[in-house]
């Protein structure tokens, strides 16, 4: 059996490549930038859902509906003068695109099926113009995860050329030690490569997955607001 002295410090050999191999930058460069995405993404979505929740805004509305014993302007007014003290963002612009065109639409005197379709074209239009900022920067994770694997094998073919090169200039012999700098970089590229790429595609398809769940709560919340001023 081989004894606990033997065994390697990945850490400890990932920082010395590191600070030996130039083919080793890229990957911490993309490395910095995928961790910076991933934090700018989770502060994004969770501020947005701290401002104001979708759902809890829904079960306020429908209770204050209910305390006014079904005045549907009362309700939109008390409601817009709770929207306007809170900070804005996704939910909070929604909301207040659909109580206003509410108001505009009994104004005009529509049906209550022009005005369904008037608030709901005016809040598709409105998520339309914000939730694309959920998910902005996140594509960058996928392209990371390819280059990274991309980048992982590049530094194992630089590494293999500078193994095969030392045992071609070998005087009187192939030495291990000559072709043990390369080697290392090959496979220490790879692992790195891997190291990188792989967070960076499951961190990608979590934020995605977060992020198109805000979403769904968002409408559904949305929805049963319309529901209950056009019922």
């Amino acid at each position: 059996m081989s004894s606990g002295s033997n065994k390697v410090d990945i850490i400890q050999l990932l920082i010395q490549h590191v600070k030996d191999e130039w083919v080793m930058w890229p990957l911490v460069l993309l490395s910095v930038i995928m961790f910076t995405i991933v934090l700018e993404r989770m502060l994004v979505i969770i501020l947005d859902r701290v401002k104001l929740s979708p759902s809890k805004f829904a079960d306020l509305f429908v209770a204050t509906l209910e305390k006014n014993k079904g005045d549907k302007m009362k309700t939109v007014e008390e409601m817009e003068a709770y929207l306007a003290k809170k900070k804005e963002n996704i939910a909070v612009g929604l909301f207040k695109k659909a109580l206003r065109k509410y108001k505009d639409g009994v104004d005009k005197k529509l049906s209550h099926t022009e005005l369904r379709g008037w608030i709901k074209d005016a809040v598709e239009d409105q998520a339309v113009v914000e939730l694309p900022a959920l998910e902005a920067h996140l594509g960058w994770l996928a392209v990371i995860s390819n280059v990274a694997t991309l980048m992982g094998l590049f530094g194992t073919v630089y590494g293999m050329i500078q193994a095969f090169y030392s045992m071609s200039q070998s005087v009187g012999g192939v030495k291990a030690d000559e072709m043990a700098g390369g080697i290392a970089v090959a496979l220490i590229a790879t692992l790195f490569g891997l190291l990188v790429a792989i967070p960076s595609l499951i961190l990608y398809n979590y934020i995605k997955n977060v992020s198109e769940e805000h979403v769904v709560r968002l409408e559904e919340s949305v929805q049963i607001v319309i529901d209950k001023l056009i019922s």
